[in-house]
């Protein structure tokens, strides 16, 4: 059998494997690329020759450098002041939260650990305020969510090389503008069927929001400051720079270096670049080619966009975006633009919306992140169950899949992309 059929099949077989056995998918994938290797004869050096030390390098670094700053307690007593700022009108809070996601995405880590952080901060803020904790939580979650193609974040230099490396122009901004405005659909959605402007009058006051500002945050801020001016001003590398950063946090002691270590997010990187490793066999096989062929089937001129959009959503919705959805898909751009004459970054871009905006199914990373922080929460459970969470959360995920159908229809990405 053809090489790009099994491998293309192996990874299929990797993605229903991670679901069915909640198992990490990347390294699933290293191991049938080994399988593969040896059956058809392919070199173990060549396997090994798309696996990104330098992707490896950007995001451990600033995740690494983002869990130092999470632990010595900046980001909380940030967000606490920030959301203290609206005083009695608790109802902006969940705007609040949305910018709060938005920042801390944008600056670096990207939305995996800030996807981790958002509700452990908006669970105990939402409660305290009156408010309702999954609405809170899914607000400041798609603000994470709509900076996750800023030029600073790991997520944005996996798309741009996998863009680059079919001879497309790797700019984010587009991909970034498309995210932004269907993620601002969304929370308008989410606050309206919440009726996040009734809030309980019997809450009490925003918990910690008098939390005093100390050295170590000082530092911390200051460390983030150069991250951003470093990188964006003189071409330093994100990841080198962030493992510089939080060393030095830690050496004066605003910082935990067990605990920086720990809050690594191991399992996502794994599991990027092991189906990169996997992605390597399958496109110099021509297995992209095979994909490109069954896309063609059902894609034309019109409709390539918005098929392209749900397959992305459908796929997000049991699997990372990052890890399974960007690589799987983003390599069949250009070959799907060129037979079916539909535009290359678009496709780009409704991958990455596809395979962000559904990741609120509570068998995706941020649904199932809402869920456990509710469920720590006494005040917060007792009112929002398991079951409930659930049904919920796998509504918000159809809607959002909805949304993104709709958008990709009226032609908004392909205004978006042009600008």
């Amino acid at each position: 059998m053809n090489l790009g059929l099994v491998s293309l099949l192996a990874l299929l077989l990797a993605i229903a494997l991670g679901f069915l056995k909640q198992t990490n998918v990347g390294i699933v994938c290293m191991g049938f690329a080994m399988v593969v290797g040896l059956i058809y004869g392919v070199p173990m050096k060549e396997i090994m020759s798309d696996f990104s030390s330098s992707l490896f390098i950007q995001m451990v670094g600033i995740t690494y450098l983002f869990a130092v700053i999470n632990g010595n307690g900046t980001l909380t007593i940030l967000a606490n002041k920030a959301v203290g700022l609206v005083g009695k009108k608790k109802h902006l809070i969940p705007f609040v939260m949305f910018i709060i996601g938005y920042i801390i995405c944008a600056v670096g880590p990207g939305a995996i650990p800030s996807l981790a952080i958002i509700p452990v901060l908006a669970v105990p803020v939402a409660v305290s305020a009156g408010l309702n904790p999954i609405m809170v939580s899914l607000i400041g979650q798609m603000g994470v969510q709509a900076a996750r193609m800023s030029s600073l974040t790991p997520e944005a230099v996996v798309v741009k090389e996998l863009m680059e490396a079919q001879g497309l122009v790797g700019d984010t901004f587009p991909i970034g503008l498309c995210l932004l405005i269907t993620e601002l659909c969304l929370a308008a959605i989410v606050y309206i069927y919440y009726k996040g402007w009734k809030v309980n009058g019997k809450a009490a006051a925003v918990a910690n929001e008098e939390a005093k500002i100390g050295k170590n945050q000082i530092f911390s801020l200051i460390g983030l400051i150069v991250l951003v001016v470093g990188v964006l001003f003189f071409s330093w590398n994100v990841g080198l720079t962030g493992f510089l950063i939080g060393s030095i946090l830690i050496m004066i002691g605003a910082g935990e270096e067990k605990k920086a270590v720990n809050g690594v997010p191991w399992n996502v990187i794994l599991m990027v670049l092991g189906v990169g490793i996997l992605m390597n066999i399958i496109s110099f096989s021509g297995g992209i080619d095979i994909m490109v062929a069954a896309l063609e089937k059902i894609m034309g001129e019109k409709t390539a966009v918005a098929v392209m959009s749900v397959t992305a959503g459908v796929m997000s919705f049991f699997s990372s975006g990052l890890g399974v959805v960007f690589p799987t898909l983003i390599p069949t751009a250009s070959g799907l633009a060129a037979s079916t004459g539909a535009n290359a970054v678009q496709l780009v871009a409704v991958i990455v919306v596809g395979g962000t905006v559904t990741g609120f199914s509570p068998i995706s990373t941020a649904g199932a992140l809402i869920m456990a922080a509710v469920s720590g929460d006494k005040d917060a459970s007792e009112k929002n169950p398991q079951n409930k969470m659930f049904i919920e959360l796998f509504g918000v995920a159809f809607v959002a899949l909805a949304v993104l159908f709709i958008l990709s229809i009226l032609g908004v990405y392909g205004v978006l992309t042009s600008l």
